[in-house]
């Protein structure tokens, strides 16, 4: 395919994404009443406003909370960044646009660029809370795509032919070879990988399959990288993802500023955020005071009087111009700290969208890296190149690939990363061998099945169980149970209850070794992540353990000592939907380090080569137990 051809091409795919994601949230606005949006979550109302104050960098934060409802049994698919609209039913009164920044048991914090006055016409009528459609990160990745297509910098053409699957020269230093700094906490492999990314001109790929210590890896090249150069963006299509490389570099030593939506930074590194930097420095005191007092003068322009005279109303306006004067000076002031503070860092860590941003227009880079790769949009990686000269991305493909919501985008290659089509393609890239996460068992079908048998377990895992546990590998047959999956229509998605039952029996009489694990519970299923949430919620006999419970796609990044997995899928047609997605098995079984329990329909499953290598794979190495044998309280 013609370079230009291919991003034309991702050019459609984003706006067939974007057109997808416009069309679900019409659709529901439009099909649904209020009632069936706020039983699906997509609706707080009516609600109840408990506080609004002002915030950093000029945000005033509105904190809801449903009304005649307990807090915390209100289910709602809101979440922390996540676009809303604060809306009421009085017609004049205007809807606000905002971020969620905050959730606690029930009560939602939104932030906005409203004024508090906005706020108190909220309190007449009844007002609600609804997810929005967010239409900037399509418009971004739009504009990066075109940016690429129109640059004739030799880099990009460069990156544009390796992406294009052809041969790219002299992206191998050949003289003045950069070493390592002495690491003795790293393996060979890791070793290996700095090594072939310090000496990369243009590309480089770190491999790193779960639990090989690519974080550690990549916490090592970055601080071998700022030698030589005097800064490094670092960028993740996540936030979280983001946030965890940022604060281990932050422990070691490094100057790192998070860039990007406060709403959407983790609160255990707010201190690393602009924001927060702005608040700690000395002349944050002067800043505070000036908003203050725009804040007090703005509500005395704003009070009721009942005789508005010609007089009254001139001397509303002069207030309102102080306010506005002695805010904007204050801005003025934030904006030359900004300026201080993002030239004194040494990492700029954000998310691949927020590498736009505009703190970063005139900003250039050396070097980019990009965590979790594997997980990243193309385009979106192209808003983070354009900043630099040289891309060094860290991930896996055989793990879960970035969620498309179009049937379209998809086939026109947007669920296609950047590591898709670097890997094999390169030669400086290097794999992380070594795995210090799980038991050899837990780690063998894996390593067997996508890696080619290369990786190792380190030896302080390699046998490492549970306190007097001997099965570390388990699955457990429903097969002729009579546990037939439950097709929910609205939500397009299946549940088992007859599986959950064997799942909580098995706890129960293996409480005393779970005691003091962390234990997820995952489903490749939200639909049977809801049911077991829900069926969990107050049941005091699992009182004392700690569980969470989660889709697969939803827990990737994440390990427990136990995972437990909900296949779900069981009827007479043999129809398996995404479980044959291979990579969701893969990310599946390898978030559990010491102990990992299967709970599936051997006859439903069996007939699909994948599982059927599994079943034979751990009736050889693990134990394959009967739920018959959990079922003696069903009936």
């Amino acid at each position: 395919m013609d370079i230009h051809q291919r991003f034309f091409r991702l050019l459609e795919a984003v706006e067939e994404e974007r057109k997808a994601e416009e069309a679900f949230f019409q659709n529901m606005s439009v099909q649904k009443s209020m009632k069936e949006k706020t039983e699906e979550g997509f609706v707080w109302y009516p609600l109840e406003i408990l506080s609004t104050h002002y915030t950093l960098g000029d945000y005033l934060e509105v904190r809801v909370k449903p009304k005649n409802t307990d807090p915390g049994t209100s289910r709602h698919k809101f979440k922390v960044g996540v676009s809303v609209l604060l809306f009421n039913s009085q017609k004049e009164v205007e809807p606000l646009k905002g971020v969620v920044s905050h959730l606690s048991k029930g009560v939602i914090s939104i932030l906005t660029h409203g004024e508090i006055e906005d706020i108190e016409a909220f309190q007449k009528g009844l007002t609600g809370l609804e997810l929005m459609y967010d239409e900037k990160p399509y418009q971004v990745m739009k504009t990066a795509l075109q940016q690429a297509i129109q640059s004739t910098k030799p880099k990009i053409q460069i990156w544009k032919k390796a992406l294009n699957h052809q041969k790219i020269e002299d992206n191998q230093k050949t003289y003045d070879v950069i070493l390592p700094s002495d690491h003795p906490g790293l393996n060979e492999s890791q070793k290996e990988a700095l090594h072939t990314a310090l000496n990369a001109n243009y590309l480089s790929v770190i491999h790193g399959p779960p639990g090989t210590g690519k974080t550690t890896t990549l916490v090592a090249l970055v601080k071998d990288v700022l030698k030589t150069e005097k800064r490094v963006l670092v960028c993740a299509s996540s936030n979280n993802a983001v946030d965890i490389l940022a604060a281990r570099l932050h422990l070691e030593g490094v100057k790192v500023l998070r860039i990007g939506n406060v709403t959407r930074i983790h609160d255990d590194i707010t201190d690393l955020t602009l924001a927060e930097k702005i608040r700690n420095h000395p002349d944050w005191t002067t800043i505070k005071k000036m908003k203050i007092q725009a804040d007090q003068i703005m509500r005395k322009a704003g009070q009721y009087k009942r005789s508005f005279t010609p007089e009254a109303r001139e001397e509303r306006k002069a207030l309102k111009k102080e306010a506005f004067d002695i805010r904007n000076w204050s801005r003025e002031l934030e904006n030359r700290l900004s300026y201080d503070i993002l030239h004194e860092s040494e990492v700029i860590a954000t998310t691949l969208i927020s590498a736009s941003h505009s703190l970063l227009d005139k900003m250039y880079f050396p070097t980019l890296i990009i965590d979790e790769a594997s997980q990243a949009l193309e385009p979106e990686c192209w808003n983070a190149m354009l900043k630099a000269d040289r891309v060094i991305f860290a991930g896996d493909h055989l793990q879960l690939p970035p969620t498309v919501k179009s049937n379209k985008a998809m086939m026109l290659g947007l669920s296609e990363t950047i590591l898709d089509h670097l890997m094999g393609k390169i030669h400086e890239s290097t794999l992380l061998n070594i795995q210090y996460r799980m038991h050899h068992k837990i780690l063998d079908f894996s390593n067997i099945m996508f890696y080619q048998g290369l990786l190792r377990s380190a030896d302080n895992v390699e046998n490492r169980t549970l306190p007097n546990d001997t099965e570390t590998l388990v699955f457990i047959d429903t097969a002729g149970c009579s546990f037939d999956e439950e097709n929910n229509p609205q939500q397009k998605s299946y549940k088992n209850p007859g599986e959950y039952f064997i799942i909580r029996e098995y706890i129960l009489q293996k409480k005393e070794i779970l005691l003091g694990a962390d234990i997820g519970i995952i489903s490749p299923y939200a639909e049977q992540v809801r049911y077991i949430s829900s069926e969990t919620e107050g049941d005091v006999d699992l009182a004392g353990l700690d569980i969470e419970i989660n889709t697969i796609d939803g827990f990737q990044g994440q390990e427990k000592d136990v995972i437990i997995i909900s296949l779900v899928r069981s009827n007479d047609r043999n129809e398996i939907g995404f479980l044959k997605d291979e990579r969701r098995l893969n990310v599946a079984m390898t978030r559990a380090r010491k102990k990992l329990i299967i709970i599936g329909d051997s006859a439903t499953i069996g007939k699909d080569s994948l599982y059927d290598a599994l079943l034979s794979h751990i009736e050889k190495n693990g134990l394959v137990d009967s739920a018959w044998n959990y079922m003696q309280n069903y009936y």
